[in-house]
This record gives structure tokens, C-alpha cells and sequence, in this order.
């Protein structure tokens, strides 16, 4: 399940506190399952949410929904163009601890393809790929850095992480 971490590498390379204190940060799966057709191959799709918990945040939430939009266009763009999901697809919980911190709950649905095929060179063994998402046609490409001002402040910098080019197993 490549999204989960790469959420939390994106969350974490967003809010450096959260690098050098990674107890406040929890990433996890819930809600999760296979889907598969009995097709003629083994190729199955996970369909799982994940679920982020910042403890303590003092910053500001726009360091954390920002790239998370940027993830999203990348990597789940349906939860960002279809109008069903756009409605429940990014969910969001804040419960203030005091006047300076809070605990924020974010779930995110997301869904990750797995193509399995036989092996040319050995026919005995199957290959598991993991594909990047469609990308949507008419947007533009996003960059690869990011940054996050408010006024003359930087709340935010980070990179949206990519999917390994392929991942092979054998089966």
C-alpha cells in the first residue's frame, strides 16, 4: 500500500515538526479491502481510507490541507472531480486542546491498483505493478517543489512523492 506512506512522507516533509516529532503524527489504514473480478488475471485493486492523526498542532491547517490538494490531483483526482466525492471525499475532525493546539483527524479514501501478469522469461512466476493514477486531461502539470506562504510567513514546503516506477514480486 504505496499511498499510505506516501502520505505520511508528504505530511511529514510539510510540517518539519512533525519529522522531528513523529509521536504526533499517526497514519493508518481502516476500512480496507480487496477488490477483485475473477478475471483472467490475478489483478486486484485496495480500497482502504487513511486515516491521519495530528496530536498537538500549533500550526496553521492550511500547511496540511494545501498539500494534501496537491496529493489528491495527483494521486486520487476522482475524489477531486467527481461530485459525489467531492462532497465527502476529504474529511476533516479538529478537537481544540487549548488556545494554541489542537488534535486534527483527516480521513482520506483512496484506492491503489496492482496489475499482476506472468513473467515473460519464467513462466511460472507472476509480476505485481503498481501504476500511477490517470492523469486528467486539461490540467495543467504541477510541479514537483512546492511551497506555502501566508503574508510574508512560509507555512509549508514539500515535494508530492511519486509512485515506484514498478514493483516486481515474485509469486
Amino acid at each position: 500500500m504505496w499511498k499510505l506512506q506516501s502520505l505520511r512522507t508528504l505530511i511529514e516533509s510539510a510540517v518539519p515538526d512533525l519529522k522531528a516529532n513523529p509521536e504526533n503524527l499517526i497514519v493508518a489504514a481502516s476500512s480496507g479491502r480487496v477488490v477483485s473480478t475473477m478475471g483472467v488475471s490475478l489483478s486486484f485493486e485496495y480500497a482502504y481510507t487513511i486515516e491521519i492523526t495530528v496530536l498537538d498542532f500549533t500550526g496553521h491547517t492550511d500547511a496540511l490541507f494545501v498539500p494534501l490538494n496537491a496529493w489528491l490531483r495527483v494521486h486520487q483526482p476522482e475524489l477531486l472531480q467527481n461530485p459525489d466525492t467531492q462532497a465527502t471525499g476529504l474529511q476533516f475532525q479538529v478537537e481544540l486542546l487549548n488556545t494554541a493546539g489542537a488534535d486534527v483527524g483527516i480521513k482520506v479514501p483512496v484506492t491503489e491498483r496492482v496489475i499482476v501478469k506472468p513473467d515473460p522469461n519464467h513462466p511460472t512466476r507472476m509480476n505485481c505493478e503498481h501504476p500511477p493514477e490517470p492523469q486528467v486531461i486539461g490540467t495543467n502539470r504541477l510541479p514537483e517543489h512546492w511551497e506555502l506562504w501566508f503574508r510574508d510567513e512560509k507555512l509549508a514546503e514539500w515535494d508530492i512523492p511519486t509512485p515506484p516506477e514498478e514493483a516486481r514480486f515474485v509469486l
